[in-house]
């Protein structure tokens, strides 16, 4: 999230909350609930599948020993149905006259009914695979039937028929015992059969699953070598293997068996059933059996969605991480070795544009003093303050004589209203912006203004703090700013992609701001908004890192909330306004990295990430497929930690000692960074005007300044000190 500058109020401040008559702390809180409580809402729909009874059915255990079952094949076929392969095996059997069971997924039934209705009207067997083919259904008997009952249900729906033959995935791993007819042994099979299923094993594993595509011969020798002609010999192959290549192996194997006496028959037969028995006509679905089908069937294709979604944004995350990790380690320690410390610098105009700050000040101008040459100058611009600011620095005046000029207008509700009021006053080439509740370095100004010795370069972004560490919350912000605003502006600043100048502390060339038309009033974020203008008129923005101010940031959760969603509405004007320039050839700084970075980095996976969240607690659940969820989760997390190293690396803080405080700044963020997102569209697409809005000052920039002075540095106590209470609540 990038830093903006001084937050103003304006009468003119109308959202959409406030027109509804909603209290706005409640908002965000009201956001990150709906978000749970949607999960919680699919996890109770989806588990209501498990504890409605199947019915009474019939339990067959008998098996039917005659030898009448010598040379007999029953083929089966697991995981369909498959729109593509499953109509084509049908094909084939049908042209053979070959029976067969389909044991299928209900998932793919979901995905695909109408395919699972061909199996069923062209006389073939349909039996119950489970819902999800999660191999975790022989943890619990509950977790079982709720797989059974949901696939019931679904399998019911497409083909009117509630199949009684069931084969549990992963056959493999179940305590098989003896086979005996295709019985098996085990819990699952207990627990399967006291809900009134058949359990149907298997006794030739063709392991079809496992061989690469157009290896039919590899399927057909597994097929003719292990075939008994004791018999019975069920075979089990699956509808997709291979991309077909179980098809043309049964092209072969079939007429083969034939010509040698074999017979084929459904799996039913070895159980001494009827197709009748095994698939008797389901019980007509209810009304609320209707409204969970539809249910599973929204979370079935939400979830493949889903993981389309997680993998595209996992596979861009980890791509952004490690560039920024690899030009951090290569590119960014070659430019300040290139870096040129002894050029002399242009004189500047500094601006301080003041609402209401009279708590800071004082501290504010006189850090700007502390490093000014003799032809800069300082200009206050009081926006109409209704405490002493404007008197506090007219008192200044009398000790920093005419280099501090005060200008008094009228509240124009935003920080880019008195700017671009004052901006016609600045004499000098250069103008430094710094916000009224920030402290800046001594060197600062002078590090700013050495850059624009390149005529190029139409601005430069300063590096910021929180002036003061005093709460679990200002922890968490000081963190952000090393690494994720400090570090990746010096990033990105290696290839020519700064996206905002920061309020807090930056330079321009007054010739830049008044090509650009000044500082725009049309968004909220004027900084990031004339950079934009910069860069799209061929500007160069580049990064100052000696350039350090330190700012006052909110210290309570309500404040904090309201500013970063102010942040986020800002941005989204900004993306708006300059979407034209998105995979823009004649800037690709601004359209191939700058915007698409804020549209998927800024907006988009802050949104999607507490999803993954809640999708990885189903897939430990085992409601979804773990691995799909949890490998994206850890690989990328595992990532974002080694980023928030190298940012602590980079501002000389111990790692060890600040990366668990690392974690739950991250676990805290992403929430509240999602709720702001939620809030701030609703906000746009209501198209309300949202000015800024004043946080209760309190006056941190005295004991930062004072620390400067005394130790010849404005850094601040480490995160780990903290003074205070942790996050207050605020009101």
């Amino acid at each position: 999230m990038m830093h903006r500058g001084n937050e103003y109020s304006g009468d003119r401040t109308m959202v959409l909350y406030d027109r509804l008559g909603i209290r706005k702390q409640y908002v965000w809180g009201s956001a990150l609930a709906a978000l749970f409580l949607g999960a919680t809402a699919v996890a109770l729909v989806y588990s209501s599948l498990a504890f409605a009874e199947v019915g009474k059915l019939p339990l067959y255990t008998n098996l039917e020993e005659d030898a009448q079952f010598a040379k007999t094949i029953a083929l089966t076929f697991d995981d369909g149905p498959h729109p593509v392969y499953t109509p084509a095996l049908i094909e084939l059997l049908k042209s053979e006259g070959v029976p067969a069971t389909f044991f299928v997924i209900g998932e793919h039934v979901v995905a695909h009914p109408e395919t699972a209705r061909l199996i069923v009207e062209n006389g073939f067997e349909i039996g119950n695979h489970t819902f999800t083919h999660s191999e975790n259904v022989n943890l619990t008997e509950n977790r079982l039937r709720n797989e059974l009952v949901a696939s019931d249900r679904v399998i019911r729906s497409a083909t009117g028929i509630s199949p009684i033959l069931f084969r549990p995935p992963f056959l493999e791993d179940i305590d098989v015992g003896e086979f005996d007819g295709g019985r098996i042994d085990g819990d699952e099979v207990r627990w399967a059969e006291s809900a009134g299923f058949v359990v149907v094993g298997a006794n030739l594993d063709t392991q079809d699953w496992n061989v690469s595509p157009g290896q039919s011969e590899t399927i057909l020798h597994r097929l003719t070598d292990r075939i008994s002609p004791e018999g019975p010999n069920v075979i089990i192959m699956h509808d997709e293997a291979a991309a077909g290549a179980s098809i043309e192996a049964l092209r072969t194997f079939i007429p083969a068996m034939k010509a040698e006496g074999y017979r084929f028959v459904l799996v039913s037969e070895y159980f001494g059933l009827t197709v009748v028995e095994t698939m008797p006509k389901g019980v007509g679905l209810t009304a609320l059996d209707n409204v969970l089908v539809n249910a599973a069937k929204a979370f079935v294709l939400g979830m493949s969605g889903f993981n389309v979604v997680v993998l595209v944004v996992s596979a861009l995350a980890l791509t952004r991480l490690w560039v920024i990790l690899a030009v951090r380690r290569m590119y960014v320690p070659f430019l300040k070795r290139m870096q040129k410390n002894t050029r002399a610098r242009k004189p500047v105009s500094v601006l301080i544009p003041a609402y209401n700050e009279a708590a800071n000040i004082e501290a504010t101008v006189r850090s700007v003093f502390a490093g000014l040459k003799a032809r800069d100058e300082v200009i206050v611009i009081d926006d109409g303050s209704s405490d002493a600011t404007a008197e506090i620095v007219k008192n200044l005046t009398g000790e920093f004589g005419k280099q501090l000029i005060l200008l008094q207008k009228e509240n124009g509700g935003t920080k880019g209203s008195a700017l671009s009021y004052a901006l016609p006053f600045a004499r000098l080439e250069i103008v430094a912006c710094i916000d009224a509740d920030t402290v800046i370095d001594k060197d600062a100004i002078e590090s700013l203004a050495r850059h624009f010795d390149d005529a190029r370069v139409g601005a430069v972004a300063g590096k910021v703090y929180p002036a003061r560490v005093t709460s679990l919350l200002s922890a968490f912000q000081y963190l952000e700013y090393m690494q994720g605003q400090n570090l990746d502006k010096e990033v990105f600043a290696a290839v020519g992609a700064i996206g905002v100048v920061p309020g807090a502390i930056g330079a321009w060339r007054a010739k830049a701001v008044n090509e650009a038309g000044g500082y725009s009033l049309d968004t909220v974020v004027e900084d990031q908004d004339l950079t934009l203008a910069l860069l799209a008129a061929g500007w160069k923005i580049t990064f100052e890192p000696r350039a350090a101010a330190y700012t006052e940031t909110p210290d309570t959760v309500k404040q904090f909330f309201r500013q970063r969603s102010r942040w986020v509405y800002g941005t989204i004007q900004c993306v708006w306004k300059y979407r034209s320039w998105i995979f823009s050839r004649a800037r690709p700084s601004l359209g191939w990295i700058i915007l698409p970075n804020v549209i998927f980095f800024n907006l988009l996976i802050p949104l999607l990430v507490p999803i993954l969240d809640v999708a990885v607690i189903f897939g430990l659940a085992g409601v979804v497929n773990i691995w799909a969820v949890l490998a994206p989760f850890l690989i990328y997390t595992l990532f974002d930690m080694w980023c928030a190293i190298e940012g602590l690396t980079y501002e000389k803080m111990p790692p060890k000692r600040l990366i668990p405080l690392v974690v739950w700044q991250r676990l805290f963020y992403r929430y509240v960074l999602a709720a702001a997102i939620v809030q701030s569209l609703g906000i746009a697409l209501a198209g309300t005007f949202v000015a800024w809005g004043l946080q209760k000052r309190r006056g941190e920039c005295h004991p930062a300044l004072q620390n400067m002075l005394a130790t010849g540095s404005a850094l601040t106590p480490s995160p780990i000190q903290i003074t205070r209470s942790p996050v207050a609540s605020g009101s």
